[in-house]
């Protein structure tokens, strides 16, 4: 899996770079995987989505939870990999909107409270 999202990483990262249009200051990573949240630090009740796409500053996930704006949010993202520890982030929700096809559908974007760049690193190195 890491070697896949790493060759789609360098052609975006490429794209993004050449493209005079694109206002992001960090490159997105496209990966889709499961992903787990809580929201205002209640680690009782736990939520699920999936990520669509992932950078240093935060990431953008597909769920069936309508959030607030600026509700604290703290995410679990499993790697899937043995030699590494499922990452996890903290941020608030800066945007959530249904989706138009499907109403039990929201699109979510968080912004963490700190640069992930570890998380880059995990997704764009193949495992050794």
């Amino acid at each position: 899996m890491l070697i896949d999202v790493q060759k789609e990483f360098l052609e975006n990262f490429a794209m993004s770079e050449n493209d005079p249009d694109e206002r992001r200051n960090c490159v997105r990573i496209p990966i889709e995987t499961l992903i787990t949240f809580t929201i205002d630090n209640n680690d009782d009740l736990r939520y699920q989505g999936t990520s669509q796409n992932l950078c240093s500053n935060g990431i953008y996930i597909t769920t069936n939870y309508a959030a607030k704006l600026d509700d604290r949010i703290k995410i679990v993202l499993d790697t899937y990999e043995d030699n590494i520890e499922p990452l996890i982030a903290e941020g608030k929700v800066v945007r959530c909107k249904f989706d138009k096809k499907n109403a039990d559908l929201f699109h979510m974007s968080v912004e963490f409270s700190e640069t992930h760049e570890n998380w880059i690193q995990v997704f764009t190195n193949a495992t050794s």
